[in-house]
């Protein structure tokens, strides 16, 4: 798997982590079940199911969009429609620092983006931080 082949793989269900890893070590049923606890306690299932409904407010935006007619209001949801539309292109190849930061921007500051357009989206978190 490269920064190009990852576009390929299913993605947006904690199954599908439980499933490779049960493949790739040949884990129990019982194992698997501890491996959906983990995913759940680490907030996986929340950040999965809160892209779901990101990516629904992001098409609304988008629409809304579309009938304003107040220009400054219109200026101001094109700007969060900007952002959206970045967060959503964020590229999958993220590698986050082996160490766990306590200080967030330490851990910005070592992302690694790779793939598409991976430059660019990197000033997101410079822009955040």
């Amino acid at each position: 798997m490269n920064e190009k082949t990852i576009w390929g793989e299913s993605q947006n269900h904690p199954e599908l982590v439980v499933i490779d890893l049960k493949e790739e070590f040949n884990l129990s049923e019982k194992d698997c079940e501890k491996v959906r606890e983990i995913l759940m306690r680490r907030g996986i299932n929340k950040w999965l199911a809160g892209r779901r409904l990101f990516i629904k407010l992001k098409h609304d935006v988008k629409e809304w969009l579309k009938m304003e007619e107040n220009p400054q209001l219109k200026k101001r949801l094109n700007y969060i429609n900007e952002r959206m539309q970045n967060v959503a292109k964020l590229p999958r190849w993220i590698e986050f620092p082996k160490k766990i930061h306590k200080d967030w921007k330490q851990t910005e500051a070592e992302l690694v983006l790779k793939g598409r357009k991976s430059e660019k989206l990197q000033e997101l978190f410079r822009d955040t931080a």
